[in-house]
């Protein structure tokens, strides 16, 4: 079926340097709601950045403000280095394309037709517009349902139908919502091929819950929770971070009981809970070399025979519940 990467074109203006999204100070109030409350990130161009947190976060409200069909009540915003200014021409959406979660189409049109308004809403050069068509619709597996009515097909039909319309006008910004959310297992795969090779070539951001799968591809991520950022970095260090505060502890099987309780004594630790076989043992932030230098010596003294003492690999979706756990906590304790 060939990679897509070997058509899509780059253009001059994906090779400036800068940020393609700039969000200073954002907040939104609805009714009694504060849906945003002062959140600020950048999303480097180029780069593949993952936008993160639980339903009502004000993730969609975010983008809808970027897409310009909300207004922010205060805050600064701007696209490839162009302003947001509500209510007026936003000229970047020429180089922009959106995919929401749940794609919608006019049902009365195929999905060949579909796609072919695309190419007329982005004013696309006619013959090289059915070259991509006819190649997104074959690498999409849709090439046989091209003719049938778009309210024939499946969910995840749909899906792969928007993903194919917003990549057709070859933009420099993506930005997408759960895009692969009603995916088969093999949909997902190709998709994040996809993002994966428009690294460079133009920038792509988006939501997902699925978050093994921003593991994979992005290079950044920022994560948000009641309309207040939380986190904003780059997914190795996010993850070395977290995994710099947990360790695996194995001792003897009789032991596991009087080692657990003497590792709760350290001042430095925050949490030990069974694994399996082992303990896990999770440090207080910013306190895990100090817990890590004592645990050690103070269980051999004790007599406790331990047979691994390592750090513990963190995957997103633990260091994500783990930031919001912290943020929780955060909330708890605030006067």
């Amino acid at each position: 079926m060939g990679r897509l990467s070997t058509w899509y074109s780059a253009g001059e203006r994906n090779k400036i340097k800068g940020n393609a999204i700039f969000v200073s100070g954002l907040s939104k109030q609805f009714d009694h709601h504060s849906a945003l409350r002062g959140i600020d990130f950048q999303v480097r161009r180029g780069s593949i950045h993952g936008f993160l947190g639980p339903n009502g976060a004000g993730k969609t409200t975010t983008i809808k403000i970027i897409l310009g069909l909300i207004a922010a009540d205060a805050g600064e915003v701007s696209v490839l280095g162009m302003p947001l200014k509500f209510g007026q021409k936003l000229d970047y959406l020429r180089y922009t394309t959106y995919l929401p979660q749940d794609p919608v189409f006019p049902e009365g049109l195929t999905g060949k037709e579909a796609l072919t308004l695309v190419t007329s809403i982005y004013r696309l050069e006619k013959n090289l517009s059915q070259t991509r068509i006819d190649r997104l619709l074959k690498y999409f597996q849709l090439d046989d349902a091209a003719n049938r009515r778009v309210s024939t097909y499946s969910r995840g039909m749909q899906q792969r139908l928007g993903i194919a319309a917003v990549l057709l006008p070859e933009p420099e910004l993506l930005i997408l919502d759960e895009p692969v959310s009603a995916l088969d297992p093999e949909g997902r795969r190709r998709v994040l091929e996809i993002i994966s090779r428009l690294r460079n070539r133009a920038t792509v951001f988006f939501s997902s819950h699925i978050l093994a799968d921003v593991e994979k591809v992005c290079d950044h991520v920022t994560i948000i929770d009641r309309g207040r950022k939380l986190l904003d970095a780059g997914t190795g260090e996010l993850l070395n971070r977290y995994a710099m505060e947990q360790y695996l502890i194995a001792v003897r099987s009789d032991q596991q009981a009087e080692a657990a309780a003497m590792i709760r004594k350290n001042p430095a630790v925050r949490e030990v809970s069974p694994q399996q076989d082992k303990l896990l043992v999770i440090s207080k932030p910013g306190e895990s070399i100090a817990m890590a230098e004592k645990l050690l010596p103070t269980l051999i003294r004790q007599g406790i025979t331990v047979t691994e003492f390592a750090p513990n690999h963190t995957n997103l979706e633990e260091a994500f519940f783990r930031v919001l756990d912290e943020n929780h906590r955060r909330e708890v304790d605030r006067p």
